[in-house]
């Protein structure tokens, strides 16, 4: 392989190299349950600064 197709080819498979690892830890961390409720922790924050706030005053 020549330098001239390394550079036009070399990039492609680095994306698409990462492409692949990034798809392989998101498939790990849903398999893994690291999403597992979020959206309760997100809600419960969500409240508790609503809550903070106070009745509004103009």
């Amino acid at each position: 392989m020549s330098n001239y197709e390394f550079e036009v080819i070399g990039p492609y498979a680095v994306a698409l190299l990462m492409s692949i690892g990034a798809v392989c830890i998101y498939i790990w961390a849903v398999l893994s349950g690291a999403f597992k409720g979020a959206d309760e922790e997100a809600l419960r924050f969500y409240h508790r600064e609503v809550d903070d706030d106070g009745p509004a005053t103009h």
